[in-house]
């Protein structure tokens, strides 16, 4: 019994010498792995330095630019590889790091533009758990400096957020306020931005939703001109499915299908004595994109250069015929805002049906695939007194396109191939409904 207990002590103080040896291991084996799964068509990551320690670690890695990330970057005069510092804590738990860019002389003629301390702008703080979850959170240093074409100052911005062992990440970012100043004595002042996001990185692709919000947006230009956008917002949501409703993470490449929306909104726009619009919400919206065919495609695009050559623009053309030939939904949705002289309310859908191949070679054949709505009110004032548009409404009315009523003039057709079909039946070519308009 008394051995017992006494093994069961040296036990638990052995456990407790060793730990630090075995969590510096984990943390490691993390790096390690994130290192791996880190690599992309944009960016190369690389260890140059892993001292691992009783007690902490000291970590160097380097981060260099590829491809046409890599040229943009070397045409602007720009470095195209970072050194990044870590200090590496080893806990009971899991690990804790801070790392920071290493100040080279190439960093800081860059850096000193802005951050004229000479200390590394971006400082991120880590803690990964014994169980691969991650807690992190990155301080940029408030900027106050520009050029001579542009000045630009700033509060400290913050992102923080989490990622799971399986890359499922979530963020929240905040910066209290952004000024951009010209010598002209223009002005452009951002104030209350923040930020969301949830989701993972499916190659190079964001799976999920994101936001970004800016309290006030103001612009001032040197004659005394002002803009005011209160409360503006842009939402991005992607997703992936497959098709059948089956399961994604099961499905064959062949199956995935690619959703995109987007949509920007803000409470007020105010020009004084110019323009007022209230409450304006813009959504456009890509749906059952072919996922092969659209990576595919952004790949091709990212990897042309400034001049393509002539095999360039035949891949691409092949790419995007694939695309096209598994059909596709195109939305604008919503589409509203108020005016002094009322609502503005419009929705529009266009889909192409499957099995259209060659699209870049024949056109004329896409119009027989199409299938979509057009709904568009919009208040009496906006038609009245303005001749040409009374005359092409006028034009259409007959057909049962157009119709009015106290909250304004409503014009609803749908798309079917290359005709427009009333709400009554009756049909007119879509290029007519163009030509009126025009």
């Amino acid at each position: 019994m008394i051995f017992g207990k006494y093994t069961a002590i040296a036990g638990a103080v052995a456990v407790a010498v060793l730990w630090p040896f075995a969590t510096g291991q984990i943390g490691q084996s993390v790096y390690d792995r994130e290192i791996e799964e880190v690599q992309s068509r944009y960016i190369s990551v690389e260890n140059e330095s892993y001292d691992r320690g009783y007690l902490s670690s000291e970590v160097v890695t380097r981060v260099s630019l590829v491809g046409g990330m890599k040229e943009v970057y070397e045409e602007e005069g720009l470095p195209t590889s970072y050194s990044v510092t870590s200090h590496v804590s080893h806990g009971f738990m899991g690990v804790s790091t801070t790392s920071t860019l290493d100040m080279t002389p190439d960093m800081k003629v860059i850096t000193d533009l802005l951050w004229p301390s000479g200390e590394s702008p971006v400082t991120v703080v880590t803690e990964t758990s014994v169980f691969g979850d991650t807690q992190y959170d990155v301080t940029v240093r408030a900027m106050n400096g520009g050029n001579e074409e542009i000045k630009i100052t700033s509060s400290p911005a913050n992102i923080s957020g989490t990622v799971d062992k399986n890359g499922v990440m979530l963020f929240q970012m905040e910066m209290p306020s952004l000024e951009l100043s010209s010598p002209e004595g223009e002005t452009f002042n951002l104030t209350e931005i923040t930020g969301s996001g949830n989701g993972e990185l499916v190659d190079d692709v964001w799976v999920g939703a994101q936001s970004l919000n800016i309290g006030t947006s103001a612009f001032n230009d040197a004659f005394g001109s002002a803009a005011t956008i209160s409360q503006l917002g842009l939402s991005v949501s992607n997703a992936l499915s497959a098709i059948d409703n089956g399961d994604v993470k099961t499905a064959l490449p062949d199956a995935l299908r690619f959703d995109n929306s987007t949509v920007i909104s803000f409470n007020k726009l105010d020009v004084p004595d110019t323009l007022v619009i209230d409450n304006f919400k813009v959504g456009v919206n890509f749906n059952a994109l072919d996922y092969n065919s659209m990576i595919a495609l952004a790949n091709t695009a990212d990897s042309m250069g400034a001049e393509p050559a002539p095999e360039d623009m035949m891949k691409l053309q092949t790419v995007f015929d694939g695309l096209v030939e598994k059909g596709m939904t195109f939305e604008i949705t919503p589409l509203e805002l108020d005016t002094p002289e009322g609502n503005i309310n419009a929705k529009f859908d266009l889909s192409i049906e499957p099995g259209l191949g060659s699209v870049t070679q024949n056109m004329g054949a896409l119009m027989s695939k199409l299938k979509g709505n057009i709904f568009v009110n919009v208040p009496t004032a906006y038609v009245q007194g303005i001749p040409e548009v009374e005359a092409s409404l006028a034009n259409i009315e007959s057909y049962g396109f157009v119709s009015q009523a106290e909250n304004g003039v409503t014009l609803t057709a749908k798309i079917e191939g290359d005709q427009l079909v009333s709400p009554n039946g009756e049909k007119i070519p879509l290029g007519l409904l163009m030509m009126l308009f025009m």
